[in-house]
C-alpha cells in the first residue's frame, strides 16, 4: 500500500512506477477528506508514503494522516520524497512521527524532480525538466529493487529540526497573492483540485476565500490556459505538469 500527496503530479507519478501489480495507491487528501485512518494490510506487505518536501519538512496533509493513522501488519516501511535538490530534515521528522504510531520507517528516498514552485522563482526550461523526469524515472527503477529487496538505509534530518521548519512552511501560506488574469475561461479546475479546499467559483472565476492554502502550486501549474497568477512575477514564468496528469 502507498499513500501519496501531489501537487503537480510528481508524487503520483513516483507511486504508480514504485507500485506493484494490483497495490493499492490511495491519496492522502481523499483519505483525510473521508476520514479513512484505519488500514489492515495482507501479512508482511510493504507501506510506502510518496509526497514532496515543502520548506524541508513535511507538510500539514502528510502530517494529518500519520497522526491519525493506524495499520496492521505493516511490512517494509519506507518514503520516497521529490524535491528540486534536498529533503531538509523531513525523513528524520516523518520518521519520529511514524513511531508515535507504532511504525518503523527504514527507508527514506530523496528523489530530484522538476520543480514547479514558480511562485517563489522561475522553473527551468521545458528540455531540462524533460531530462530530470527522465533521471528521475531511471532512479526510481533503482530505489523500487531496493524497497523490493527490503534495504533499509540511514535516515538523515532532525525531528526537532523538521518540526521547527513548518514555522517557515505556515508563515507561507497566505493565499492572498492569487488571481485569475484575464485569460480566465472559468473551466473550474483550480477549484476541484484544490487539496485545501481554498479556491470557490464565484460568478464564473476562481476566488481564494481561504486566508490558508498548501503551496502546492497545483492550480497555477494546472490552469489549462496559465490564467492562474501569484503577484506580478509569475506570469512571464514557466508551468510544469508531470506526464501523468495530463
Amino acid at each position: 500500500m502507498i499513500f501519496y500527496f501531489t501537487g503537480t503530479g510528481n508524487s503520483l507519478y513516483a507511486a504508480q512506477k514504485l507500485a506493484d501489480e494490483g497495490e493499492k495507491i490511495i491519496s492522502i487528501v481523499d483519505a483525510l477528506r473521508s476520514k479513512a485512518f484505519h488500514y489492515t494490510l495482507n501479512a508482511g506487505e510493504k507501506l510506502g508514503f510518496v509526497f514532496p518536501v515543502y520548506f524541508y519538512t513535511v507538510s500539514d496533509p502528510v502530517l494529518e494522516l500519520v497522526r491519525k493513522l493506524t495499520v496492521e501488519n505493516a511490512g517494509f516501511v519506507y518514503a520516497v520524497i521529490p524535491c528540486g535538490a534536498s529533503i531538509g530534515a523531513a525523513g528524520g521528522f516523518l520518521k519520529s512521527e511514524l513511531q508515535k504510531r507504532g511504525l518503523e520507517l527504514q527507508r527514506v528516498d530523496a528523489l530530484v524532480v522538476p520543480d514547479g514552485a514558480l511562485i517563489f522563482y522561475d522553473i527551468d526550461s521545458p528540455e531540462k525538466m524533460e531530462q530530470q523526469l527522465e533521471a528521475a524515472t531511471k532512479e526510481l527503477a533503482s530505489i523500487k529493487q531496493a524497497i523490493d529487496r527490503g534495504e533499509g538505509n540511514r535516515i538523515k534530518g532532525s525531528p526537532a529540526l523538521g518540526k521547527a521548519s513548518l514555522a517557515a512552511y505556515h508563515a507561507c501560506m497566505s493565499t492572498k497573492a492569487f488571481y485569475a488574469d484575464e485569460k480566465c475561461i472559468g473551466c473550474g479546475k483550480c477549484a476541484s483540485i484544490c487539496p485545501a479546499g481554498a479556491i470557490e467559483m464565484i460568478d464564473g472565476r476562481p476566488a481564494w476565500t481561504k486566508s490558508k492554502c498548501l503551496k502546492c502550486c497545483g492550480c497555477i501549474n494546472r490552469c489549462p490556459v496559465s490564467a492562474i497568477q501569484y503577484g506580478k512575477k509569475t506570469a512571464s514564468r514557466g508551468r510544469y505538469v508531470n506526464p501523468v496528469l495530463k
